[in-house]
C-alpha cells in the first residue's frame, strides 16, 4: 500500500545509483518521473565521477554528486548532510549508504525490503529483482511508488550533445579514418565480464555473411582500453576481406562522444553490457546478446528500444555459442531494411 507523502513539502530529491554504466542509465528514466511528478524540486543524482561528462547537463538532473570508493564517514556525512535533502531514493542497495542517509536524517528514505539493513528505510519495497520478472528500469519506477500513485510506468530519456560536440568528435574521428557522416555499423564484442559474452569467432563468421550485402557499410569496434586485445582478436579474424572498412576506436571514446558515435549509426551490435544500454535510451537499431536464463536475461536488462532484436542460446542455461552468425545476419538484414 503507498504511503502517501506531501507533495507540496518536498523541495530537495537525491537519487542514488552508485554502480555501473548500464544500471545507472536504466534509472534516468526514474528520474524523468521525479521531474513529472515534483516539477519544482531539485534533483541531485549521486553517481561514480566516471559520469560526470556522459550526464553533465542532462535536463533533468539539477546536479551530479559524486562517491568513488568512499571517502571517510565524515566526508561522506557532510556533503549530504550539507545538501538538506527532503527524500532520497536508494536505487542501488548499498548499507553504507543506507546509513548515512539515515544518520543524516533524511526525511523520506526509500529502499529495498529485503535487506538486512531494510530498517534503515521508511519507505520500503518489497520485490525481489533476482527473479526477474520485470524490467530493471521498472523495478525502479516501482520504488517512487512507494510514496506516490502518481507513476506511469514511462521509460523516457533525454540525452542531448551539441553541434559543437559532434564536431569535435569529427574531427576526432578523422584521425582515425572515420567520416560521422558515413554509413556504419558498430560491434561492441566486450563486456568487462559484466556478462556472458558471444564468441568472438560467430561475430567473425557475421561479418563475412554481411560484407558481401553491405559492403558500403563501415564496421566500427569499440570497447574500453582493457578491452583492446579482444578487439585486435576480432579484426585479425575478419582482416583477409579486403573489402571491408574497420575502424578499431577500442579505448579511444569518452561516454559522451561513445553516445554522439551511436546516434549516428546504422546498427548496434551487442552483449548485455553499459553501452547497449545507451543504444537502447537513444532508440537505435541494435542486436543483443543475451543469456538464457536468470539473472542475467533480457526480461531484466534488455535494451529499451522498439528497435531492438535480442538474441539467446535455445536451452536454458546454454551457451553463448548457440547463437548463429546466420541468425544475426537474418537480423541485421531485417533491421536495416525497416
Amino acid at each position: 500500500m503507498t504511503e502517501k507523502i506531501d507533495k507540496s513539502a518536498i523541495k530537495n530529491i537525491l537519487v542514488s545509483r552508485t554502480d555501473k554504466l548500464g544500471d545507472v542509465i536504466l534509472t534516468l528514466p526514474l528520474i524523468s518521473e521525479i521531474r513529472r511528478i515534483f516539477p519544482d524540486a531539485k534533483i541531485s543524482f549521486l553517481v561514480q565521477s566516471f559520469l560526470n561528462h556522459l550526464l553533465h547537463g542532462y535536463e533533468d538532473i539539477d546536479e551530479l554528486l559524486f562517491i568513488d570508493k568512499y571517502p571517510t564517514c565524515g566526508e561522506r556525512y557532510d556533503l549530504i548532510k550539507a545538501k538538506a535533502f527532503d527524500m532520497v531514493i536508494n536505487v542501488f542497495p548499498d548499507y553504507e549508504l543506507a546509513a548515512l542517509f539515515f544518520t543524516a536524517d533524511i526525511k523520506h528514505r526509500i529502499g529495498t525490503g529485503y535487506r538486512w539493513y531494510s530498517f534503515l528505510y521508511n519507505h520500503k519495497v518489497k520485490e525481489h529483482r533476482k527473479f526477474c520478472e520485470k524490467h530493471e528500469a521498472q523495478y525502479n519506477l516501482n520504488l517512487l511508488k512507494s510514496v506516490t500513485d502518481e507513476v506511469k510506468d514511462e521509460f523516457n530519456y533525454k540525452f542531448k550533445y551539441t553541434p559543437f560536440e559532434k564536431e569535435a568528435l569529427s574531427v576526432k574521428l578523422r584521425q582515425h579514418s572515420l567520416d560521422i557522416s558515413s554509413e556504419y555499423i558498430i560491434i561492441h564484442p566486450g563486456s568487462r565480464s559484466s556478462a556472458r559474452d558471444i564468441p568472438l569467432n560467430t561475430l567473425a563468421e557475421f561479418v563475412e555473411l554481411f560484407i558481401p550485402e553491405y559492403y558500403n557499410l563501415g564496421i566500427v569496434l569499440t570497447g574500453v582500453k582493457e578491452e583492446s586485445g579482444t578487439v585486435g582478436i576480432l579484426i585479425n579474424s575478419i582482416q583477409k576481406e579486403k573489402r571491408v572498412r574497420i575502424v578499431n576506436l577500442c579505448g579511444i571514446l569518452s561516454l559522451k562522444e561513445l553516445l554522439i558515435l551511436i546516434d549516428n549509426s546504422k546498427l548496434f551490435l551487442s552483449n548485455s553490457t553499459g553501452p547497449i544500454h545507451i543504444a537502447g535510451a537513444l532508440g537505435k537499431k541494435i542486436i543483443g546478446f543475451y543469456p538464457n536464463e536468470a539473472p542475467v536475461n533480457d526480461t531484466r536488462w534488455g535494451p529499451l528500444s522498439p528497435d531492438a532484436k535480442i538474441l539467446n542460446p535455445k536451452t536454458p542455461g546454454g551457451s553463448m555459442s548457440e547463437i548463429t552468425s546466420r541468425e544475426i545476419f537474418d537480423n541485421a538484414i531485417f533491421l536495416l531494411k525497416k
